[in-house]
């Protein structure tokens, strides 16, 4: 059988289901990646990491005896012409839960019938099957969802690596493809190389034995999470759990193994804890669609308060600092995103969809459904609304008391 995995956002060998039945049912294949609109609306730091995960990836594979097209064209314009050319039978993919993709993949379903070949998301912890509730259940509030979810915890084991993968099959007609290395080059040539976060599997991997294993700072988590300036203070691993690179069933096995092995607190559960609101989120967004986008109303208006906040030349300091290293490093704390999304939305009042889009722009670890869901949250239209307002002041004085931070990004 001749097939194609067409990849997304499961840039790993490791739990990857999808990777795995086209390399056991395929006697002949390829695999293609080609730009989502999300990845088209990215800056350049984002752009950058998203590239280098695929490039690693692609040499991944390539020692497993297949290809990978990279292509400048969407799925949806390129994979039925490549089908039909190359007379290919299935076409495998990783679901999604996000409503362009899910639109996307709707699409090709039309276009191509029984030989599309979709599998369960890849991206979450939990799968939705096995959820003691259906998803039009799933609660509006987090912790009733998990409170539901740990009375009857079930996690799936890791889909096993392939060890080899399918031969490349001859392809019709010349196909013109994206240089990544010539796109790695002109971006790192721009600037937009972020020393501290190195992409790709092996990197995932090495982040989280590191953290977990090497530092052993998984046992301080809880406290130290909110840190400003100490690179080691939270995990990291929120890039390569938003690329793919990174499975979330390996994060919890491998914190299992930890906490059985060295000790268990609350910073080793709190991690868990944090799995579990990523979960949620792309569960609400495959529930609700667009409406964690804000719903169909009118396109948010371009303000001055909108740019002053976006390039860290607001009346506050420590928003204004957030933003400058989000701006120079494609990076932001967690605590750091809570403040400067309350101080748009409500200290400006300014509409949270446009920091959740420029979000989506610059910063590196963006993930649709956690970036939304928590801008919606912060601004009162989400999950559990509530009228939540950071004192800025107050959170500058607790989290960065000396003034260092704001000093490092000052102009």
């Amino acid at each position: 059988m001749r097939a194609i995995y067409w990849v997304r956002d499961d840039l790993r060998i490791h739990d990857n289901q999808t990777l795995f039945e086209f390399g056991q049912h395929s006697q002949e294949g390829i695999i293609v990646w080609c730009p989502t609109p999300s990845f088209l609306r990215a800056g350049g730091f984002r752009k950058l990491f998203l590239l280098q995960s695929l490039d690693e990836f692609k040499k991944q594979l390539e020692t497993l005896g297949t290809i990978v097209l990279v292509q400048h064209q969407s799925a949806a314009t390129f994979l039925p012409n490549l089908v039909q050319s190359s007379k290919v039978d299935r076409v495998y993919f990783s679901a999604s839960q996000m409503t362009e993709e899910k639109r996307e993949e709707s699409l090709l379903t039309k276009q191509l019938g029984g030989r599309i070949r979709p599998f369960g998301p890849q991206n979450t912890l939990l799968h939705r099957d096995d959820l003691s509730f259906p998803l039009k259940d799933l609660p509006e509030v987090f912790t009733q969802f998990r409170k539901k979810v740990e009375a009857s915890l079930e996690v799936r084991l890791e889909s096993p690596a392939p060890k080899t993968l399918p031969h490349p099959f001859p392809i019709e007609g010349d196909i013109e493809s994206l240089d990544v290395t010539a796109e790695i080059r002109s971006l790192i040539s721009r600037g937009f190389q972020n020393e501290k976060i190195r992409a790709g599997e092996a990197e995932a991997l090495k982040r989280l034995e590191s953290y977990l294993w090497g530092s052993n700072r998984i046992q301080t988590y809880k406290e130290t999470r909110n840190g400003l300036l100490d690179w080691e203070d939270s995990s990291k691993l929120s890039p390569y759990l938003a690329a793919g690179s990174l499975s979330p069933r390996r994060v919890y096995f491998e914190l299992q193994r930890y906490e059985r092995e060295r000790m268990s607190n609350e910073s080793t559960y709190w991690l868990f804890f944090e799995l579990l609101w990523r979960d949620y989120f792309k569960f609400i967004a495959e529930k609700s669609g667009v409406k964690i986008f804000g719903g169909l109303n009118p396109p948010p208006i371009l303000s001055r308060e909108f740019e002053r906040w976006s390039v860290g030349e607001t009346n506050d300091s420590f928003v204004n600092a957030n933003m400058r290293e989000l701006n120079a490093t494609g990076w932001m704390s967690n605590r750091g995103r809570q403040n400067v999304a309350s101080y748009l939305a409500k200290t400006l009042g300014v509409d949270w969809r446009l920091g959740a889009q420029y979000f989506e722009q610059q910063l590196i670890d963006y993930d649709a459904s956690s970036n939304w869901g928590n801008w919606s949250y912060l601004a009162g239209v989400g999950q559990d609304p509530r009228n939540r307002v950071f004192n800025t002041v107050k959170q500058a004085s607790i989290y960065d008391p000396d003034g260092e931070y704001q000093r490092k990004w000052s102009r």
